[in-house]
This record gives C-alpha cells, sequence and structure tokens, in this order.
C-alpha cells in the first residue's frame, strides 16, 4: 500500500536556474500535440517552467522546417513579411544607437533575414541554429556561416560584438547555461539584446494559460522582466535599458489571445496569417459559432489591442520585452 501511494506522488520539475524543485502549480491539464503539460513556477527564481519538457526528438519536429517554418524560410503571407522586414530594420537601428558595427551572432537566427539585414550595413555576421533544416535557408539563400547543433564552446572567447537572443531563451532547457555562453563570447563592453515574452504583463495576466505568447509546449521557461533582469545581472551584464512594446509581438499577442479567451479555435487566426505551406499542417475547419465570433472580434479587437498594448508598455508590462545589457 505505501508502495502504491509513493507511486501517485506527482512528479516536480526541477528550476535549472537554481537546482530546486518547483511544486507551485500555475497551470495543469494543458493539451497540446496530443499531451497534457502543466506550468509550475520556481520560489526562488520567480520563472515559470513547463512540465513535462519535450525530450529531444519531440522538440525537433516541432522545430522542423514544414511545421515551424516553410521550406522557403518565411512564416506568414506577404504583407506580413514586408512589415516584419521594415521593423528589422529598426531594430538594426536600435543596435546602431550602441554599437555602430562588428561582428554579430543571432542566437536562434531561423531564415537569417536579420543578419542579411545587418551585414548589408557592414556588420560581420554568424548564426546559430537548432535545427539544421531550418539554418538551410540562411546558408543557401544568404550564404550566412550558421553553426547548429551544441552550442557549447563552438565559439572563441571574446569574439563577438553583439550577440542576438531573439524570443528563444523561453525555449531552452538551460537558460542560464546559455546566457553564460553569452558572456564568455562577447567581447569586454559587448552588447547582448535578449526577448522574451512577459509572464508579468497585463495580457498574461488577462488570457491566462490561453494566453498566445504562453505557447506551450514549445517554451520551456517563462520570464517576468524581474526574473529576466535578476538572471541577465547575476550573469554580470549591465542593463542599460528595457522595451515593453514591440509592434510586432505585443499588439497581436493581445488581439490572439482576446480570441482565444473568447471560444474562437485557439491560436486559429495566427495559423489563417501564415504561409500557404505551414497552414496545410493545421486541420479542422471553424464552426459557424467560431466563424462568426472571428469576423465580428476581429475588427474591433485591432485597436482595443494596440490601446492595451501601449498602456501596458506604459505600466511596463509589456506583453514582450526587450533588454538590451553591456557585459562587465
Amino acid at each position: 500500500m505505501d508502495t502504491m501511494k509513493s507511486d501517485l506522488k506527482p512528479s516536480f520539475p526541477t528550476c535549472s536556474l537554481c537546482n530546486k524543485k518547483s511544486e507551485k502549480v500555475v497551470f495543469g491539464n494543458i493539451l497540446q500535440v496530443n499531451k497534457r503539460y502543466s506550468v509550475y513556477e520556481c520560489s526562488s527564481c520567480k520563472v515559470w517552467i513547463t512540465h513535462p519538457i519535450p525530450s529531444l526528438k519531440e522538440l525537433s519536429i516541432l522545430y522542423s522546417t514544414g511545421n515551424y517554418r516553410s521550406k522557403t524560410g518565411k512564416r506568414f503571407n506577404p504583407v506580413l513579411e514586408k512589415i516584419i522586414h521594415s521593423l528589422t530594420i529598426r531594430k538594426r537601428n536600435r543596435i546602431n544607437n550602441y554599437i555602430s558595427s562588428g561582428r554579430i551572432l543571432d542566437i536562434g537566427c531561423g531564415r537569417g533575414l536579420f543578419l542579411n539585414i545587418m551585414r548589408s550595413d557592414g556588420w560581420s555576421v554568424m548564426g546559430y541554429e537548432f535545427d539544421e533544416k531550418s539554418a538551410s535557408h540562411a546558408i543557401n539563400n544568404y550564404g550566412i556561416d550558421v553553426h547548429t547543433g551544441v552550442m557549447d564552446n563552438q565559439f572563441e572567447d571574446e569574439s563577438f560584438d553583439v550577440v542576438n537572443v531573439n524570443h528563444v531563451l523561453e525555449h531552452l532547457k538551460n537558460p542560464e547555461q546559455t546566457l553564460e555562453n553569452c558572456h564568455r563570447i562577447l567581447k569586454k563592453n559587448g552588447l547582448l539584446v535578449i526577448a522574451v515574452p512577459n509572464i508579468d504583463s497585463f495580457q498574461a495576466k488577462f488570457g491566462k494559460d490561453k494566453w498566445f505568447q504562453l505557447d506551450i509546449p514549445c517554451h520551456l521557461y517563462h520570464f517576468s522582466s524581474k526574473s529576466l533582469n535578476n538572471l541577465i545581472e547575476k550573469k554580470n551584464f549591465h542593463i542599460q535599458a528595457t522595451r515593453h512594446f514591440k509592434f510586432e509581438y505585443n499588439p497581436f499577442g493581445w488581439l490572439q489571445t482576446i480570441l482565444n479567451v473568447s471560444g474562437v479555435r485557439e491560436n486559429h487566426f495566427y495559423d489563417l496569417l501564415k504561409s500557404s505551406e505551414l497552414r496545410k499542417t493545421r486541420s479542422g475547419i471553424l464552426s459557424l459559432t467560431e466563424y462568426l465570433k472571428l469576423i465580428f472580434l476581429i475588427p474591433l479587437s485591432i485597436p482595443v489591442s494596440v490601446i492595451l498594448s501601449l498602456i501596458e508598455a506604459a505600466y511596463k508590462k509589456g506583453g514582450t520585452i526587450e533588454v538590451y545589457a553591456i557585459k562587465k
């Protein structure tokens, strides 16, 4: 009988940042990709942890070309792709305000758009990507040097002026180790740029387990502005600025979250905006009620989402946060 009781004890995730068990359940029983997940909070680090963490095989399938990104390297329809291109140029300009030229590494470079834009401005570029197929577009179409596989010791000490980690840290099993690597490979006074979804945002609190940017099971660790800043400073970086408004993320985060909460099939509108190749990977047709909700809510929710994004940014509670930090 005692053996049976012990077998029924729940397993708790261990936080890779502090090696302590996380026993506080934030969300439980989330069904995604035919598997159930929970989200726990670390009482020490105040980060959220997805449990169980998918295996390497499961992650490879999730990020493979044809699922997470099309063979052309694009994820969205042509109009959105042009907007993304324009916003990427704005990010380049923000980086240039800190360091105007040099050598940059993009961790999670995907199709290589950002690095291609940086290179056109005179930067020496290099990428790192988890999935070899995803990296192939950057290599074959842009001719960018992209490393894949285990990141440890792939790059020399103090060899980069800037390291960009854009919406990648939340995907990693050991984000602390990645930041240690970033510190090692950055030159003195080098710039670290990190963007992640913010669990302390107004949209996260409104959406709860329906929050668009929770993205279970792809997101393994979930950060607030405070927990991210604490981690960055712990790894010997000096934070220069934290942005709480990103046009390419925050308003749409609100929009899709509102639709999710309203009962429309989860993230369906987001799927509709993807390239035709990726849309084919999704099955199912909306019910009449879901379809009518979508038609009615979208024109109403778009201006509301922009306004709410500006409000949460003003209160430093943006749905996505972007941190600029200098290596000490």
